[in-house]
């Protein structure tokens, strides 16, 4: 089963439904769900989806129940302390990012997606843009294989 990495980014773009990009994440979603795929997230994207949208959110408690329903479909990673050492010694200028590399690197992903490409060029795991993904499982399906 292949392990892929989902960035905070889709995940934040999946639970907002005014993001530009929602359909993209929700397509990426439908395309995991059916697949053979394992999704996997850092503990860092559920902290970073409640900052970021829990401040728009005034029930607070059907936000609680949100958040366990959207992140109970993924694998969490772990998070090590020897990362801070690799993080440092990476040319990701974003350290955020250089966190989520790490910890797709713990749970052996065999991909990464996020909107971000281009921040994660210093990535040992193969990187593509959600759209990419979705156009190629897409073109996949339409070609039969």
């Amino acid at each position: 089963m292949k392990r892929i990495f989902l960035d905070a980014n889709i995940i934040i773009d999946y639970m907002d439904a005014s993001s530009s990009s929602h359909q993209m994440a929700v397509d990426v979603m439908s395309i995991i769900r059916k697949s053979s795929l394992k999704p996997y997230v850092s503990p860092i994207t559920f902290v970073i989806a409640n900052h970021v949208l829990g401040k728009f959110i005034k029930n607070k408690s059907w936000f609680k129940n949100y958040l366990h329903l959207t992140f109970s479909a993924f694998e969490f990673t772990g998070i090590r302390s020897s990362f801070l050492d690799a993080i440092m010694k990476t040319h990701f200028t974003d350290l955020e990012d250089a966190l989520q590399h790490e910890c797709a690197l713990m749970a052996g992903a065999h991909i990464i997606l996020t909107k971000n490409t281009e921040d994660f060029f210093d990535s040992k795991i193969p990187v593509a843009h959600p759209a990419d993904f979705v156009r190629r499982y897409n073109n996949l399906l339409s070609s039969g294989k």
